[in-house]
């Protein structure tokens, strides 16, 4: 499988990190945007941890390389399986990593947004926050929104996947905000606005947004 990757935050391997050329690490994305602070580094040892499972798994990256990136919870590894063509995350936590198959990726509207696999809680500036991954499919997203609040993303990782480019964002949201939210993208030059379920509790009634 050829793959044509795009990689946004820095490039990792087993024993080393060095920024892309242009690169400078995640951005923040759109007129919603977030200042980047420095990224936390991700241990070398656990990092060896996780090409092993990848590698036993079938999903390792090509030359055991991966975009690391500051995922909320802490320093997160992303990668494009080589064998496969999945879109694989691991944490310090999940060293066995999380993927989402190259069959849901090639099923993804284009253009649209969806949640990357599991989200997870953490505290966020003092309040129990979703940290949460997105993957846009042939547009760019510039923040979320809820009853009248905006939440910034950061675009952490691009790759032209199944004929379109697939770009993963990490956003915060309050728990207690949870509910259908506004996303605000853009496809070019032109500006849209699509709705995205992220009532992740489940709670009823979810938050109107």
């Amino acid at each position: 499988m050829k793959l044509g990757v795009v990689l946004v935050g820095l490039v990792c391997g087993v024993s080393s990190c060095a920024s892309l050329p242009g690169g400078g690490g995640p951005t923040a994305a759109g007129g919603g945007a977030a200042t980047v602070t420095a990224r936390p580094a991700f241990p070398e040892n656990i990092k060896k941890l996780v090409l092993k499972f990848a590698t036993e798994n079938g999903t390792a990256p090509a030359g055991g390389r991966f975009t690391e990136y500051d995922g909320a919870h802490g320093p997160e590894l992303i990668w494009v399986s080589e064998r496969t063509g999945d879109l694989c995350v691991a944490s310090e936590t999940v060293t066995a990593g999380m993927c989402q198959t190259a069959k849901r990726t090639a099923e993804a509207p284009v253009p649209g947004v969806d949640v990357f696999e599991d989200s997870g809680l953490t505290d966020h500036h003092g309040e129990s926050s979703w940290a949460i991954r997105l993957v846009a499919s042939g547009e760019a997203v510039d923040h979320l929104s809820c009853q009248g609040k905006d939440f910034p993303v950061l675009k952490v990782y691009s790759a032209d996947l199944a004929g379109a480019l697939r770009t993963v964002y990490t956003v915060a949201i309050p728990r207690n905000l949870q509910g259908e939210y506004k996303v605000a993208v853009r496809r070019g030059s032109e500006s849209a606005e699509e709705r995205l379920d992220l009532n992740m509790d489940k709670v009823g009634p979810p938050a109107q947004c």
